[in-house]
């Protein structure tokens, strides 16, 4: 009985100590290009240029669509918010990139959760996911 107490104890513990882990940031740091919102590549498809999201090795990130995003990431355990978020206010003539700018600037303020896969960058809340791909460099 003892023995089974202490494993199930420790099992607890040990799945606790990784759930809480910190996320890697290693992986965040590249340049993104919007690829979908909420799984759907409209509106991205009618822009001509794709925004991008870069992340460099100090957490600073900036955003280049219709306006200009600058900050700096903060990652914990559960999630990525970012920290002194600024951005431009110009108007946007297409409303498909008004809807983008929107979309990445609600992922970047968050909370919000992300995941890397590959080639991928997930960011998402409870009502939205952004999805971004790594751009290859030429």
């Amino acid at each position: 009985m003892k023995k089974t107490l202490l494993t199930t104890l420790f099992i607890t513990t040990l799945l606790t100590g990784c759930a809480n882990s910190p996320k890697t940031t290693t992986d965040l740091i590249n340049t993104w290009a919007v690829s979908s919102i909420d799984g759907y590549t409209q509106p991205i498809d009618a822009l001509t240029t794709k925004p991008q999201l870069i992340i460099n090795k100090n957490l600073n990130v900036s955003y280049s669509g219709c306006n200009t995003l600058t900050g700096k990431i903060r990652v914990t355990a559960q999630d990525i918010t970012t920290k002194n978020l600024i951005s431009t206010q110009k108007m946007c003539i297409q409303t498909e990139q008004a809807t983008v700018d929107g979309f990445v600037k609600q992922m970047l303020t968050g909370p919000s959760d992300f995941l890397v896969n590959n080639n991928t960058l997930i960011l998402s809340s409870d009502n939205h996911t952004v999805t971004f791909k790594r751009v290859e460099n030429k």
